[in-house]
């Protein structure tokens, strides 16, 4: 989690949101890293796992984790809420990512980061359900995020390697909303 905070350059009562946020794990430790004072936004399409991520807030008395539910267009997260928003794995499952990217371009503030983690495409295995034909693989280029990101207003800061896994080679893309226009 620390190298999360470091890349989207958080201190303590930042807002900061996870898209995708899956079981809300990463939300909750996030949300303590960043101490009580801070605005942790737990995103997630699944019904059920937004049960999970508030069931998992309360159980750890965690109470800065505020639950939204998203949409396959829309994250679900008002104008300007946020200085850093992060996607693990999320980005290449996208079956709408020119909508999501604006919906995250409006949710940022000013000179906020948006850090991207995701893998290079796997042949063997094949793309999830509905996305875009550029996405040939489960997996997508650190090229392919770039270029839609970019698209979107987003200012690339920094590519990183990300090691998650031995067998799957993962990045971390760091963008800005510019400072100013």
């Amino acid at each position: 989690m620390r190298h999360i905070v470091q890349v989207l350059n958080l201190r303590d009562g930042s807002s900061v949101a996870d898209i995708g946020a899956g079981s809300g794990e990463v939300s909750i430790a996030i949300a303590k890293e960043l101490g009580p004072s801070a605005k942790v936004y737990s995103t997630e399409i699944d019904p059920g796992l937004l049960q999970k991520i508030r069931g998992l807030a309360q159980r750890t008395k965690t109470k800065n984790v505020i639950v939204i539910a998203a949409g396959t267009t829309d994250t679900g997260l008002e104008a300007d809420c946020c200085d850093g928003i992060f996607l693990r794995e999320v980005y290449h499952h996208l079956t709408d990512p020119i909508s999501i990217d604006r919906s995250l371009y409006r949710s940022l503030r000013r000179g906020g980061r948006l850090a991207i983690i995701d893998f290079d495409p796997v042949p063997q295995w094949p793309p999830p359900q509905g996305v875009p034909a550029n996405r040939r693989w489960h997996g997508i280029p650190a090229s392919v995020v770039t270029q839609e990101l970019t698209a979107s207003g987003f200012e690339l800061l920094e590519i990183n390697n990300w090691p998650i896994s031995a067998t799957i080679k993962h990045y971390c893309l760091v963008f800005r909303k510019r400072p100013t226009g």
